[in-house]
């Protein structure tokens, strides 16, 4: 990859938030993480992958970012007549004045099961124009011939936090919350669920609805390659038609990749592990898949891009982005705390 190119690493999660960070303070690979962070460049950026997304592919997104319709257009499902939206299984642990989110990640979810849910929701809610579809075991989209006229909240965004506060919200939104209301009933009366309870595991009581946008104008992007495992980077891909790359079983063939690509190109790399870890109140897995991303994928890539003179931002998704520089071993004066770059909810 020649000088002038950019590389774009996107990481949710990299820097939390997290239940608590004081464990972390004396922790050696935390040190070492801080001391890189507080070297670089720290500007402010959009909140959430989504908003980052918008701005690093230059679209122009009026309400839900279309997570959706760009995951079904990666897997070749996505027809432009149609309308779509993600309705991912989950179990909502209700009380009285409570609902609090465990998304499907945290379920296993067997593929018996969510066939079986699947189709006593396409049976439900065929009157209403409504098809469910299954793209593996945890990702499920909803399509309808109607426009879906709403604005949600992210799945990443509401594990586990009480959900009577980011339902659905938009013109649409009163039907959308009943269908919300009559899966639930379907689906916490099946018995899959009698089963799961007796055996101790959660049940599979509701779908969380979020990214139902339509697709928007790419026209003018400048990215020329994304690397990732995630369905809606491979569909973003696709959609501004530039080369797309799943996660390399090493980062050394990534950077093979990128050492032969064009002048001023523009790449996207996007590491997820960490997304789902910060919703733990244990911060240990987090800080054991940190250290993996760290030690085989950013202190490589960082190596490589400051010997080539390569244009390095990195995106937590947390309001911040950081540029890096080959300069930044230089500038030992900057010491700043683990508050001033992780941070706790």
């Amino acid at each position: 990859m020649a000088a002038g190119s950019e590389l774009h690493i996107i990481v949710p999660g990299l820097c939390g938030p997290l239940a608590e960070i004081q464990s972390l303070k004396n922790n050696p690979d935390i040190s070492r993480w801080i001391k890189v962070l507080s070297r670089a460049s720290c500007t402010a950026s959009s909140p959430g992958i989504h908003h980052v997304l918008a701005s690093i592919f230059d679209l122009s997104i009026d309400g839900d970012f279309p997570s959706a319709a760009l995951s079904l257009l990666a897997t070749a499902k996505y027809a432009a007549s149609m309308n779509y939206m993600c309705a991912d299984p989950v179990y909502l642990q209700a009380d009285l004045e409570r609902a609090i989110l465990t998304s499907s990640a945290d379920l296993d979810i067997c593929e018996s099961e969510a066939a079986a849910l699947c189709d006593v929701l396409n049976a439900h809610f065929k009157q209403d124009g409504l098809c469910f579809i299954r793209e593996g075991i945890n990702s499920w989209f909803v399509a309808s011939k109607d426009r879906i006229l709403i604005n949600t909240t992210a799945l990443s965004d509401a594990v586990g936090r009480n959900v009577n506060y980011i339902l659905p919200q938009g013109d649409s939104s009163a039907f959308w919350k009943q269908v919300m209301t009559e899966a639930q009933m379907l689906m916490h009366s099946h018995d899959i669920n009698d089963i799961r309870e007796r055996r101790g595991m959660p049940a599979i009581n509701s779908l969380w609805f979020h990214g139902s946008g339509e697709l928007p104008e790419a026209a003018g992007c400048r990215v020329t390659s994304v690397c990732s495992d995630d369905d809606v980077f491979k569909g973003l891909a696709s959609h501004v038609q530039c080369d797309y790359l799943p996660l390399t079983a090493s980062v050394d063939e990534y950077l093979d990749y990128l050492l032969s690509s064009a002048e001023k190109s523009v790449n996207v790399l996007h590491l997820g592990d960490l997304e789902q870890l910060v919703n733990y109140t244990d911060v240990t897995p987090w800080l054991g898949s940190l250290s993996e991303v760290l030690d085989e994928w950013i202190y490589p890539v960082i190596k490589m891009a400051n010997k080539n003179n390569i244009k390095v931002m990195l995106y937590p998704c947390n309001e911040k982005q950081y540029q890096i520089s080959k300069y930044d071993g230089m500038k030992f004066w900057r010491q700043q705390k683990l508050e001033e770059h992780v941070n706790s909810y």
